[in-house]
């Protein structure tokens, strides 16, 4: 009898144990394919870590629900770095696609000194899957060490029920992001 008792306990155990869906994890990636720079002109650029919302900066893909303001936070669908840092890195990679022949770089330490330095603070990045993506941030050039312009921008695409959709746009997104603070950048 008790053999039997410990066998049922097991099953159960087993059962509730079960499967569950594996995570999938996405990274934002930088421009690819052709792209028209915006300047020949040689600069040396850092990029600071961009500031995004606490309850956008996790592990999980947060998306909103249609019509509200709810978040929904996928456990199986997740970022494969903190996306403060993806963000910046991805921006620093595409400025220098349009600068080519400016020294950009993810700022990582305190003592790297750079003629300018970009700061970006992400107000929104709301993604509505099956609707569209927005970023809205605002960011700002530094001279050395001086304001040297501070600008916002809007940014949307359209979004299909997919995350990994969501990431390629949102790649996208920084892309068109990292144009305009080059644009800027050629012009100080």
């Amino acid at each position: 009898m008790k053999n039997l008792f410990l066998s049922v306990l097991l099953l159960l155990v087993a059962a509730c144990v079960g499967t569950s869906s594996p995570s999938r994890f996405y990274q934002l990636k930088a421009l690819e394919g052709d792209v028209r720079p915006v300047s020949q002109r040689r600069m040396d650029i850092g990029v600071e870590e961009v500031f995004i919302p606490r309850y956008l900066d996790r592990p999980q893909i947060v998306t909103m629900e249609a019509g509200s303001s709810e978040l929904k936070m996928s456990e199986f669908y997740r970022w494969g770095e903190p996306l403060s840092s993806s963000f910046s890195r991805v921006l620093a990679d595409d400025i220098s696609v349009y600068l080519p022949k400016s020294v950009v770089k993810f700022k990582t330490l305190v003592s790297e000194n750079f003629t300018y330095t970009v700061t970006v603070e992400v107000n929104k990045m709301d993604a509505v899957l099956g609707q569209k993506i927005e970023i809205d941030a605002w960011w700002t050039v530094y001279k050395n060490g001086r304001v040297a312009a501070r600008e916002r921008s809007r940014l949307t695409a359209p979004l299909t029920e997919s995350y990994e959709d969501l990431a390629e746009k949102e790649s996208a997104l920084i892309g068109e992001l990292s144009r305009e603070i080059a644009v800027k950048l050629s012009k100080l």
